[in-house]
């Protein structure tokens, strides 16, 4: 609850010249309720008295109260207060010591209140709901499907570790169940087996915990998006209006949505926490007074957030293989810190230390895990030393600078022109590990070509403008304006915070640029910039204050969920503008979680290829589209590890003209083929036309498959599943060079239709074609294309399920 005495004491220290407000609302609550009309008070300092409990509504709510008289006379007064209606007996002590711990509650609480618990759950509610869209599409009526490819290589190796003989926190026993992996992601695999540990889940429920851990993720991230933004700009308007921003953003969603299980859901909370414990240092050591400063590093709390952000530097080495790049935003930040210190006079040794002790407590732990465990691979570990040694570089370069009067502009170019000593001092020390880094910064920038996700942010075939919205929606084109300002004014004055989210917004920001798949991690501080964009626009048309989010700013702006004077028009303009700015991301958000979740008719053919795989004896590897190939396999072979046999031929196999020259290849390794339809036209010779199409039948352009039975067709069309078989060999007589055609009608998969397949009799006058389907055939020959095949003999014959399993001949008179 709030208390009316600590709020009135707090505001008359931040704002003594309130004390009249109070004087005023004091004489009209004591002839009992008031209107807002009836007092003498501005509407902004009422909100924040309603906000903070000071005054609260009447039961009918179409008056106003004091919530406790006798607590704001005694705050006006300076007298102790103990709640119970007047001054405590014991000269004031227990008062004064009352009034401290609430304070200090308060102060960790940071103006927690009950409008603003209200609009930031919410703000979290939303975030919740605009993750789990496509719930239904994920957990199913006997199966969990988690949407895209890469979740089902985690949900195998977090399997694999529920089903080894380890520890939990037995780190070498884990690595050594890795193998290989444990040098990429293995946080992200052991968060994953440490979730279903906690609920007491393992074997096939593993797949119904994972489904769950990005939205979780989402929270916690839109709970640091909320901090970063409130800490940064001293307004809880802007905080909620973030955390409402990242709900919208279809590439936040995209990688955080329910299912979504891999490194990039954990690699947003690492990111965002780290963002978060930088922001509270810079914001501690800004808002203190020059004479205090230096306090900033003798401060417990300070030390604290240290070794707490050095966890989470380690955590985020150990999640991502390329986690380097989630570090280029705080050297940028601190690089630019450094020459604001210089300019504004500050020492910018007091800033650059916690950063670099926290690096460093984060390298000492990432180190430990590597070396002791085998953890990751040393270019990442190392990562943190590096940047650790670079903003020692550029506080000190800036530190010796300002005695001379140096111009920041002097600080700016050398440490620019640092990077190549630095770089070539890393390369002459660790050689191994700056090569690697050289080529794991290539690949992730400029390789992995021909993946739609590789494409530049502002990409010309997507019209330019046009292709952030998939990621981003209009809330970019909000943001972008504010990054603006916001760097502008960190030209113009000291803004430490904002230095902050600019630092990391320009790289994440740039690096998408390069390639889109970084955009979710420019979200986060993309979602502070459009918070107070949506809150500035919200005060143009004056249903809000305008947002002062630069300058001293010692007030804390409040959240009012109905602040005085509010008409119905302006709620309706200010939805009117949010909706306008959030249209793309309500039609966008669900669209891109549609388009990873599996389809109905990929679940009904796996249901189908599990349940026949269970009945046979042989291969049951799938072969599928390689988006979808680790999908397939998991749910039927419980190995969703690789996807790279798809990735070689799958393609190549629909693409090709003979269908049956793949089959022998296929022996012994594919079970089943799924083949997904394809919009557009495609060659009448293609595999993917005599299969999907004529389901192996012979037609004017080509002369079918006598190797792969159709084997399911999904209600939508959209799936069909095919087996390899041997094929039974038709054989007979025919005359030297004639056309041979042996047709049955097949009925299969709800599918019923001719199948045909076309020969030519040798010099010998002998023919022998293959057919995949069991069934009574008629053979005939003659000129098919004219229409006059003829039947000369019996014409027919029978051809068993094992004639088409084992290959056997069957001979037949024509």
């Amino acid at each position: 609850m709030a208390d009316p005495y600590a709020a009135t004491r707090e505001l008359l220290a931040d704002r003594p010249e309130i004390a009249d407000a109070l004087e005023s609302l004091l004489d009209a609550d004591a002839t009992g309720p008031w209107t807002f009309e009836d007092v003498d008070i501005d509407s902004g300092t009422f909100g924040e008295l309603v906000s903070r409990g000071v005054v609260e509504r009447t039961d009918d709510g179409d008056a106003y109260r004091l919530a406790d008289r006798e607590a704001v006379r005694a705050a006006l007064d300076g007298e102790p207060y103990d709640g119970s209606g007047g001054a405590t007996d014991d000269g004031g002590r227990t008062g004064e010591l009352g009034a401290a711990i609430r304070e200090r509650v308060e102060g960790v609480a940071d103006g927690l209140h009950r409008d603003l618990g209200v609009a930031l759950a919410g703000a979290l509610t939303l975030l919740f709901v605009f993750r789990t869209f496509t719930v239904t599409r994920v957990f199913r009526e006997d199966r969990v499907l988690l949407p895209g490819n890469d979740p089902y290589h985690y949900l195998t190796w977090v399997d694999r570790l529920a089903a080894a003989d380890v520890g939990r926190l037995d780190f070498a026993g884990i690595a050594e169940v890795l193998g290989g992996r444990a040098s990429g992601e293995p946080l992200t695999y052991t968060l994953g087996w440490w979730a279903t540990g906690l609920v007491g889940v393992d074997g096939e429920g593993t797949a119904a915990v994972v489904a769950w851990l990005p939205v979780v993720a989402a929270l916690v991230v839109g709970i640091g998006v909320y901090l970063i933004a409130t800490w940064t700009t001293n307004d809880e308007r802007i905080g909620v209006a973030s955390v409402v921003a990242l709900a919208l953003l279809p590439g936040h969603a995209l990688y955080s949505g329910i299912g979504f299980f891999d490194h990039h859901a954990v690699d947003y909370v690492w990111l965002t926490l780290s963002i978060v414990g930088v922001t509270w240092l810079a914001r501690d050591h800004e808002t203190r007074t020059p004479d205090t400063r230096v306090g900033h590093l003798t401060s417990p709390a300070t030390w604290a957030v240290v070794g707490l952000l050095g966890v989470v530097f380690a955590a985020m080495v150990h999640t991502w293989n390329g986690s380097p790049i989630l570090l280029v935003g705080l050297a940028v930040y601190a690089t630019l810190r450094a020459s604001s210190d210089l300019r504004a006079g500050w020492n910018p040794l007091v800033a650059a230390a916690p950063v670099v002790g926290a690096l460093g407590v984060g390298f000492a732990l990432a180190y430990a895990l590597h070396t002791r465990a085998g953890w990751q691979e040393p270019l990442a570990v190392y990562a943190l030393a590096l940047v650790a040694v670079g903003v020692v570089c550029v506080a000190g370069a800036a530190a010796v600078l300002g005695r001379f009067d140096a111009h920041p502009g002097i600080h700016l170019g050398l440490s620019a022109a640092s990077v190549v000593p630095l770089w070539l001092g890393f390369r002459r020390v660790r050689p191994d590990e700056a090569a690697r880094l050289t080529e794991r910064a290539l690949d992730s920038l400029l390789g992995r070509e021909g993946i739609a996700e590789t494409r530049a942010l502002f990409a010309s075939d997507f019209g330019v403008f046009l292709g952030p919205i998939d990621h981003f929606g209009w809330f970019l084109f909000v943001a972008l304006p504010v990054l603006g300002w916001a760097g502008w004014q960190c030209v113009v004055r000291h803004e430490p915070r904002w230095l902050v989210v600019v630092g990391y917004a320009s790289a994440l920001i740039g690096f998408a640029l390069v390639q889109i798949r970084f955009a979710g991690e420019a979200t986060g501080v993309v979602a502070v910039c459009a918070g107070v964009g949506l809150v500035y626009l919200l005060s143009v048309i004056d249903v809000a204050e305008r947002p002062e989010p630069f300058g001293p700013r010692p007030d804390r702006v409040h959240v009012t969920l109905r602040p005085p004077g509010l008409t119905g028009r302006q709620v309706g303009y200010a939805l009117g503008v949010v909706g306008l700015v959030a249209s793309l991301s309500l039609v966008m958000v669900p669209a891109v979680m549609d388009t990873v979740a599996a389809t109905d008719d990929e679940a009904g053919a796996i249901e189908w290829i599990d349940a026949d795989a269970a009945e046979r004896e042989g291969p049951d590897f799938v072969l599928s589209e390689w988006g979808r190939n680790r999908m397939f396999n998991y749910a039927v072979r419980g190995d969703g590890d690789g996807y790279g046999y798809a990735f070689s031929n799958y393609e190549p196999f629909v693409s090709d003209a003979d269908p049956d020259a793949h089959a022998d290849g296929f022996a012994g390794t594919v079970g089943y083929v799924a083949i997904h339809e394809i919009d557009g036209s495609t060659p009448g010779t293609s595999v993917y036309d005599q299969l999907f199409e004529a389901h192996g039948s012979a037609t004017d352009a080509a002369n079918g498959s006598g190797r792969f039975q159709l084997g399911f067709v999904a209600d939508g069309g959209e799936v069909k599943v095919f087996r390899p078989v041997e094929g039974a060999a038709v054989t007979g007589e025919a005359e030297p060079g004639e056309t041979v055609t042996v047709t049955t009608d097949v009925e299969t998969a709800g599918e019923t239709f001719t199948y045909e397949r076309r020969t030519t009799a040798d010099a010998d006058g002998t023919f022998d074609v293959r057919v995949a389907y069991p069934g009574e055939y008629t053979a005939a020959s003659g000129d098919v294309s004219d229409g006059d095949a003829r039947d000369d003999g019996d014409g027919t014959v029978t051809v068993t399920p094992d004639a088409v399993e084992e290959g056997e001949a069957v001979a037949v008179d024509v």
